[in-house]
């Protein structure tokens, strides 16, 4: 199959919607039943490939997923499985494309002669969903896996569209964990001029290693200022501004 084109090779944006399915159906006009059922998984698995990069994170870990050596999403079942599970196809997509695995693993795995027309095959492709974008009833399994299949792609590939065009793309939920204070406003204000008066004097003569973790320290000293008890009443706006000009300055210091 190295000659047949990729989805990836068309034009977008919009086209590669279309554009994809209608070179992909010119390409299996006049293919054999293998040529036929190889094809279509081919391009069913490169479509989920692009399917699972457009909406995962834009970063290295993606592709090393999904396009890298010994890739754990580089094959047509884990991708399946991956697209279902992230919500990215419905559940009859997902049955319609592992029916599809199936029978590509029939032809795939087998050098003796086989074609649609055999009786676990032929189950397979009869219990696909009939396509939603063609008027025509499929007589047989040719025509019906054909039918399916395309107007899946069709809709993997819209879906695909869709997800960059409208940035619906995964988005970052970890987070770190962060120390608050305890006590009343006049104890946090106590507590942590200790600790930046603490970590100001460790920071004095701090070497390489030392001076690293002592400067990680104070970064996350200045996002647990937020978390510091609001004051109340002028006197303690006086109190909290002047530890913040004290925090200031040690930062400062630090930076200079």
């Amino acid at each position: 199959m190295e000659n047949e084109p990729k989805i990836s090779d068309l034009p977008d944006p919009e086209d590669q919607v279309f554009g994809g399915i209608n070179l992909l159906t010119r390409s299996l006009r006049d293919l054999d039943d293998r040529g036929l059922v190889l094809s279509l998984a081919a391009f069913a698995e490169e479509a989920l490939g692009e399917l699972l990069k457009a909406f995962m994170m834009p970063v290295e870990a993606t592709t090393q997923l999904i396009d890298g050596f010994n890739a754990p999403l580089g094959t047509f079942s884990s991708r399946i499985k991956a697209a279902y599970a992230m919500g990215l196809i419905t559940k009859d997509q997902f049955i319609d494309l592992e029916r599809l695995r199936k029978i590509r693993n029939e032809f795939a795995h087998s050098w003796k002669p086989v074609n649609l027309s055999k009786q676990k095959i032929a189950a397979l492709i009869d219990g696909m969903g009939f396509s939603r974008i063609d008027d025509n009833f499929p007589d047989t399994p040719s025509e019906k896996i054909r039918s399916s299949m395309s107007c899946l792609l069709v809709e993997i590939r819209s879906s695909t569209h869709q997800i960059k065009k409208k940035g619906m793309r995964a988005k970052l939920i970890g987070s770190h964990l962060m120390r608050g204070f305890s006590g009343d406003f006049e104890a946090q204000i106590k507590n942590s001029r200790e600790e930046l008066n603490n970590i100001a004097k460790n920071l004095e003569g701090a070497e390489e290693r030392k001076r690293e973790f002592y400067l990680t320290l104070l970064l996350g000293f200045k996002d647990r200022l937020t978390v510091l008890a609001k004051p109340e009443g002028p006197e303690q706006k006086k109190v909290l501004s002047a530890f913040l000009e004290e925090f200031s300055s040690v930062l400062r210091q630090v930076s200079a």
